[in-house]
């Protein structure tokens, strides 16, 4: 998969593209938002990990900002949260603003690689003739 990594610690970054990376997956790094739109706008990607506090411009802010741009496209990458809010009401207020799934931080590896298999999965099409 082509992910973009939108993260501001560089030791989160450091962990996310050693883990990920290992997979064969092709990992492009945005340190904030506003990064992040522009490399969605120059570049094509089959999963979004954002980050939600960051400085510039937040995850939040990104990512509706990428929600307005594919609704001109018809396109739709899926944007997984990365946040260290963990309250009641923190995933569903991600969820409003057009992410797709949620990880807490700090980041628990299993549930890093389960949720891009996960997606990975997802974005492969169906094949009608290869039986199930």
């Amino acid at each position: 998969m082509r992910i973009l990594l939108v993260e501001d610690n560089i030791v989160n970054q450091s962990l996310v593209i050693a883990v990920l990376g290992k997979g064969a997956h092709d990992i492009v790094l945005a340190a904030d938002g506003k990064e992040a739109l522009a490399a969605f706008q120059s570049q094509s990607f089959d999963l979004i990990l954002m980050d939600v506090q960051m400085p510039v411009m937040d995850g939040l802010e990104a990512t509706m900002a990428i929600r307005t741009a594919e609704k001109i496209s018809g396109q739709h990458v899926p944007i997984v949260a990365m946040t260290a809010h963990a309250m009641k009401g923190d995933r569903e207020h991600c969820i409003q603003a057009g992410m797709d799934d949620y990880l807490t931080k700090p980041l628990d590896l299993s549930a890093l690689r389960a949720i891009v298999r996960k997606w990975a999965e997802q974005s492969i099409p169906a094949n009608p003739d290869v039986p199930v």
